[in-house]
């Protein structure tokens, strides 16, 4: 299989857009090449995390349970990216995935990853830079969620003092 799928492919992921095309082309040299049959699955809740992978042709379930306990299931296809935020430190993995179709992966380990951040500074800023719009996102998501829970406290507070 040539390298030009996979690099097109990372080229569109923010992890990578600051690498050049022959960066991008050791990136997807690099990294492991691997598939699976339909059914497969690619990793287990509770595994330890330590790559992602980049789907390159196929598609895959990501399964999960939500917090009552019932089966969540998300549609994974070409180009997404599974597991990133194990490239950035050890953990276990939250969901189980599996391949639904014939599935073409590569296998970007974090050690690999790594390296590449200390060797090519423009990644390590797209890296920052996305990790820095995710904690505003977060934040803004926290701020929705106070300024819920404050309401509702204030709402329940009127409504005791009315009874008293």
């Amino acid at each position: 299989m040539s390298l030009e799928p996979a690099i097109a492919l990372l080229k569109r992921l923010e992890l990578f857009s600051g690498l050049d095309p022959v960066r991008l082309e050791v990136v997807a040299f690099t990294c492991e090449r691997r598939e699976y049959a339909p059914g497969a699955t690619l990793f287990e809740a509770g595994d330890e995390a330590d790559c992602a992978y980049l789907i390159l042709d196929g598609e895959a379930a990501m399964l999960a349970r939500d917090e009552g306990g019932a089966a969540q299931a998300l549609r994974l296809d070409t180009g997404d990216l599974i597991g990133e935020t194990a490239l950035f430190e050890p953990q276990r993995r939250l969901t189980t995935v599996r391949a639904v179709s014939s599935l073409h992966t590569l296998r970007i380990g974090r050690d690999m990853f790594q390296r590449l951040i200390g060797e090519f500074p423009e990644m390590a800023a797209a890296v920052a830079s996305r990790l820095a719009g995710r904690l505003a996102a977060v934040g803004r998501e926290l701020s929705t969620v106070v300024n819920q829970l404050d309401a509702e406290a204030s709402g329940t507070e009127k409504v005791r003092g009315a009874d008293e």
